[in-house]
């Protein structure tokens, strides 16, 4: 369980990474959201295993044959958006003379894993995840007391990915658990870009 010395300690990496990650530009979280998702299919068969124990969800076809390819799928889709930078949907009225687009948001962003979706939601690794990366978020990861374990190898996958990429460690971090009102705290935030959670 973090104290809030330890949020607060990874809140100001995240903040520090976010500043790195805009000057590196999105060629390494590209590459890092595809050596992650070849590393954590490398894993597939203790990954599977493991979340079966911890949710008793069975192994198939629901956790090998769906939410795993899942999970690769949605690293991968992530991958290719970050590099082809639709998701930034650049707009010209030459008419009015506006020019928009979207950007990354100047902040970690707080993902919290639900008990339901070990891979295709867990806050390393699933749709969350990925799509606030690829868009140059530095995340910073609430594993859901439910699956751990699952949670840690995706954890040790990631952090050889980052090394592998060449992003700044502290583009992903997690925390396991906090008290209640350290995580309305965190999510309040002012260095919070964005908090996500999907699931139950």
């Amino acid at each position: 369980i973090s104290p809030w010395t330890d949020i607060a300690e990874a809140l100001a990496a995240g903040a520090r990474a976010a500043l790195e990650m805009a000057a590196i530009g999105p060629e390494p979280v590209a590459r890092f959201l595809e050596i992650f998702s070849e590393l954590v299919e490398g894993r597939k068969e203790e990954l599977v295993a493991t979340a079966h124990l911890e949710t008793a969800l069975p192994s198939e076809p629901r956790l090998g044959s769906v939410e795993l390819p899942r999970l690769l799928d949605q690293l991968r889709q992530a991958a290719a958006a970050c590099r082809d930078r639709s998701w930034c949907r650049a707009t010209i009225d030459s008419k009015l003379n506006i020019r928009s687009m979207l950007g990354p948001l100047g902040g970690p962003v707080v993902i919290m894993g639900p008990n339901n979706f070990p891979f295709a939601y867990n806050a390393l690794g699933g749709g969350d995840f990925a799509s606030a990366l690829a868009a140059g978020n530095p995340i910073l990861a609430k594993s859901h007391p439910g699956h751990p374990s699952t949670t840690r190898i995706m954890a040790e996958a990631a952090l050889e990915a980052l090394d592998a990429a060449g992003l700044p460690s502290a583009s992903v971090q997690l925390l396991y658990h906090f008290a209640p009102e350290d995580g309305l705290r965190l999510v309040s935030h002012p260095s919070v870009a964005a908090a996500a959670f999907t699931g139950s």
